[in-house]
C-alpha cells in the first residue's frame, strides 16, 4: 500500500502502542494515521523529526495527504480509531530511548547537559555549556549481556546533582600491567590484549592488581579515549575515589559517537557515578584550560540545563491536533489546529483511546494509577473523569493496553492487559460509571506460560463480542515447546476457559504478532505471524467458527537468509502489526519489516532491520458457509490431545535439529527474558532502540532506516 520514503529523509515507521489507525473517510476510503519518525542523517540524532501523516485511499495505493510536525522526535501519538482528532504526549524517560531531552520532567531544565565553570588565573570566572554530550556524544549502559541498563549515571537519569573540579588523568594508573600504554591521561589498566583493557574487567580485578590514579579523588576524572575499552577508563576512575568520568573524543567525526559501559551483574556492580563523553573540541579546551593554571569544574544533574538540539519544543501533558481530511469542513469553521494541555499531567507510561467511547486511558507510573478521560470535545477541554489504583508499567511489552465492551447486564466493562507486566494478569473493571471504576476479577491468563510472554487482547466476533489473545511465545520463550495458537475469551463468560485457535503453520521461532478483526457481517480477522506471513480466522457463528480459514506464508513475509542456528531472529522480521479496513470487507494493513542478517552480522543495525513498508492484505473468496476442507475445529483449553509435532521443515540434512535446539533453549534460558523483549518491542515495532540489541552474536548500534524501493 506504500512504501516510506528513502534517502535522504529516511522514513520509518514508529507505531509502538496506539501510533497507528484506520479511519473511515466516507464514499468507499479508508484514512490511514501513523506516527512516522524521519531520520534524515541516519547517523546523527539531532535532525531526526516526528511527524503524525495521514494517507487516504479508495482501494489500492495510499496517497499521502497531510504531514503533521510534531513537537519532538520521540513523543508518543495515540491515534484512536475515530477521527478527527489525534494525541501528542510525553513518555517518562526508558533506558533505550535514543532522544532524553523528549523525556524531561515538568517545572525542570530540559535537555539535561553539562555546565562548565572557569576559573583563570586573574581572578575572573566564566561559565559556557558544553554542547556535545547532548548533540553528538552519547553513553550508553550494558551489563556483562549487552543488556542495556537504566542506573542513574547518564544525562537524563541522574537523581542528584554533581558540581566538581576537573583532574586531568596525568600518567599511567599505579600498578598497570606492563602492556597498559603510556601515554598521558588514558586511564588505562592494561591494554585490550589483556582482560583488565577491555569491557569485561570488574572493579574486584582492579582492587586485587591495587590498580588506582593519584589527584582524581573528589573530582571528576578526565581522561581522553584510545588505548583499552572505555569501561575499564571509567572503571579506574571511580575505583581512585573520583565522582564521575569524562572521556573525551580522539577525532572529529561529522556523525554521533556513541560509547558502551559494561557494569557487571553477577559481580553487584552497579553504575553510581556520573559518566559524560564529550566531542575532542571541548575535551582540548578542558585539557589546555587545566595546562594554563586555570581552574576547571563542571556540573550535572536534574537541575543542570543543556543545549537543545534544533526544532527542539519542551513540553509535558497532551498536544491535539486535528487532521484532513476528516477535520477540514470544522477548520474552515474556526475550529483551532491544535491545542495543548501541559497542565493535564505530566509525563506518562502509556496512553490509549477507548474503541466504545471517547475516553482516554493514560497510565501515570510514578502515581502508580490509570486515569480516565474525557475526549468527547478535546478543543474544548480534556476533563479527567476517574481514576484506577493500580501499578502500571512505563516499559509495557503490549502495544495495546485496555479492552472495553459491553459486559454482563450491558454495563461498560474495562480489561486493562497486565498493565504492569507482572504476571499475564487480565484486570477486569466495571466502568459504567467512569468517575467509579470498580475492579471485578482478575483473571490469570497462564495458558501458555505463568508470568510472562502475554501479547495482546483484541476484540472480534459479532458486536466485539470475543478477545483473541495472542502470546509473544516462541519454541524459545515461555518455557513451552512452541507458540503456536491464539487463544479466545468470550467476554459474556470470561472465567470460561478459552478456546484454542491452532496455527500449524507457525515454524520455530516464530509466534502470533498481533492480530486485528473486521466488523460487521462475515467479518475475519487476520492474524500476523513474523517471519511465517499471515493467517486468517472466522470469528463469527458459522460452520468455520474460529478455524483458519486461509494462510499466506510465502512471498514477501519471509527472508530466507536467517539461517537456522539462529531462528529467534524469526520476531523481528516479516508480518509485524496489522489493522482492520473500515471501508473495504475482509481488508486488512499489515506492517512489513525486513530482516537482513548480513548486515546484522557486520554490526550494521540501520540496515538490518527496516520499518518501512505498509502492505494491503485482502481475504478473497471466502464462503462463510461452507467448512473450509482441511480446516481444524478450535478446542477448549484444557482439554487439548497429545504434544506438538516436530517441524519438518527444518530436518534439512547435515542439520542436528536437536543439537541446534538445545543450544538455542540455553541461549534463552541465559537472557532476561522482558528485557529481550523490551528491546525487541522498541526496536521492531518502533524507532527509539538506544545502544545493542540483546544478540550475543554481533555489536549492534540501534537505530534502522527507511529507503524506497
Amino acid at each position: 500500500a506504500v512504501s516510506l520514503r528513502g534517502e535522504p529523509q529516511n522514513d520509518n515507521f514508529a507505531s509502538k502502542n496506539q501510533a497507528m489507525n484506520v479511519w473511515y473517510g466516507g464514499d468507499g476510503k479508508d484514512i490511514v494515521v501513523s506516527l512516522l519518525h524521519q531520520r534524515n542523517h541516519m547517523d546523527v540524532r539531532a535532525d531526526d523529526r516526528e511527524f503524525a501523516v495521514v494517507w487516504q485511499t479508495s482501494g489500492e495505493e495510499l496517497r499521502e495527504v497531510q504531514r503533521v510536525p510534531l513537537s519532538c522526535p520521540d513523543v508518543e501519538l495515540i491515534v484512536p480509531p475515530r477521527g478527527p482528532f489525534v494525541y501528542e504526549a510525553r513518555l517518562e524517560l526508558n533506558p533505550y530511548s535514543m532522544h532524553p531531552e523528549c523525556a524531561c520532567p515538568p517545572n525542570t531544565p530540559c535537555p539535561l547537559g553539562v555546565s562548565a565553570t572557569f576559573g583563570e588565573a586573574d581572578g575572573s570566572r566564566s561559565n559556557s555549556t558544553l554542547e556535545s554530550p547532548t548533540q553528538s556524544h552519547f553513553v550508553t549502559l550494558q551489563n556483562e549481556w549487552e543488556e542495556i541498563i537504566a542506573d542513574p549515571a547518564v544525562l537524563g537519569r541522574l537523581a542528584d546533582d554533581v558540581t566538581a573540579a576537573v583532574a586531568a588523568a596525568g600518567p599511567p594508573p599505579s600498578n598497570a600491567s606492563a602492556t597498559a600504554p603510556q601515554e598521558a591521561n588514558l586511564a588505562c589498566p592494561a591494554s585490550r590484549d589483556e582482560m583488565m583493557g577491555t569491557h569485561d574487567v570488574t572493579f574486584s580485578m582492579l582492587g586485587a592488581s591495587n590498580i588506582t590514579l593519584g589527584g582524581v579523588r573528589g573530582k571528576w576524572c578526565l581522561v581522553r579515549r584510545g588505548g583499552c575499552d572505555e569501561t575499564a577508563k571509567v572503571k579506574v576512575c571511580e575505583a581512585s575515589g573520583a565522582v564521575g568520568t569524562v572521556i573525551v573524543d580522539h577525532g572529529h567525526s561529522q556523525i554521533d559517537q556513541e560509547i558502551v559501559i559494561r557494569y557487571n551483574r553477577k559481580e553487584k556492580e552497579r553504575a553510581a557515578k556520573p559518566v559524560l563523553f564529550i566531542g575532542k573540541r571541548e575535551g582540548d579546551a578542558l585539557f589546555a584550560r587545566l595546562s594554563a593554571g586555570a581552574t576547571v569544574s563542571l556540573s550535572v544533574g536534574p537541575t543542570v540545563g543543556g543545549v537543545p538540539p534544533p526544532n527542539y519544543a519542551p513540553g509535558t501533558g497532551v498536544v491535539v491536533h486535528a487532521v484532513s481530511p476528516l477535520a477540514d469542513d470544522a477548520l474552515r469553521a474556526g475550529l483551532p489546529r491544535k491545542k495543548a494541555y501541559p497542565e493535564i499531567f505530566g509525563l506518562a507510561g502509556w496512553l490509549e483511546a477507548s474503541r466504545e467511547r471517547d475516553i482516554m486511558y493514560v497510565c501515570l507510573p510514578g502515581l502508580q494509577e490509570v486515569r480516565l478521560y474525557n475526549i468527547s470535545a478535546p478543543m474544548t477541554d480534556i476533563p479527567m473523569l476517574g481514576k484506577i489504583r493500580t501499578s502500571c508499567s512505563k516499559t509495557s511489552m503490549h502495544d495495546y493496553h485496555i479492552v472495553e465492551y459491553r459486559g454482563e447486564g450491558g454495563r461498560f466493562t474495562t480489561i486493562l492487559v497486565d498493565p504492569a507486566d507482572t504476571g499475564n494478569r487480565l484486570q477486569y473493571y466495571d466502568t459504567e460509571d467512569p468517575t467509579r471504576p470498580k475492579q471485578l476479577f482478575v483473571l490469570h491468563a497462564d495458558w501458555e506460560a505463568d508470568d510472562s510472554g502475554l501479547g495482546h487482547v483484541r476484540p472480534g466476533g459479532p458486536k466485539g463480542r470475543y478477545h483473541f489473545v495472542t502470546w509473544h511465545c516462541s519454541n524459545l520463550y515461555c518455557e513451552k515447546n512452541h507458540g503456536d495458537a491464539v487463544y479466545v475469551l468470550d467476554s459474556m463468560a470470561p472465567r470460561e476457559p478459552p478456546k484454542v485457535v491452532k496455527l500449524p503453520m507457525l515454524t520455530q521461532g516464530g509466534f502470533a504478532r498481533d492480530v486485528a478483526c473486521g466488523e460487521g457481517d462475515g467479518a475475519v480477522c487476520l492474524v500476523t505471524l513474523t517471519w511465517d506471513g499471515m493467517a486468517a480466522i472466522d470469528p463469527g457463528e458459522t460452520p468455520n467458527k474460529f478455524r483458519v480459514i486461509a494462510s499466506y506464508t510465502d512471498g514477501e513475509f519471509r527472508d530466507d537468509s536467517i539461517p537456522l542456528g539462529r531462528l529467534y531472529l524469526k520476531m523481528y522480521s516479516g508480518a509485524q502489526k496489522v489493522y482492520a479496513s473500515k471501508a473495504f470487507p475482509r481488508t486488512f494493513y499489515v506492517e512489513h519489516s525486513d530482516f537482513k542478517y548480513r548486515p546484522l552480522r557486520l554490526g550494521d543495525s540501520l540496515r538490518a532491520l527496516q520499518l518501512r513498508d505498509l502492505y494491503r492484505v485482502e481475504v478473497v473468496n471466502y464462503d462463510s458457509s461452507v467448512v473450509v476442507p482441511g480446516s481444524q475445529a478450535y478446542k477448549t483449553y484444557g482439554e487439548e490431545d497429545g504434544e506438538d509435532g516436530e517441524d519438518e521443515d527444518y530436518d534439512d540434512e547435515g542439520f542436528d535439529q536437536e543439537e541446534a535446539d538445545r543450544r538455542l533453549l540455553e541461549w534463552s534460558r541465559q537472557v532476561d527474558f522482558e528485557a529481550y523483549m523490551g528491546t525487541w518491542q522498541l526496536a521492531a515495532c518502533t524507532d527509539v532502540s538506544e545502544g545493542n540489541l540483546p544478540i550475543r552474536t554481533a555489536s549492534l548500534r540501534g537505530k534502522f532506516v527507511a529507503r524506497a524501493y
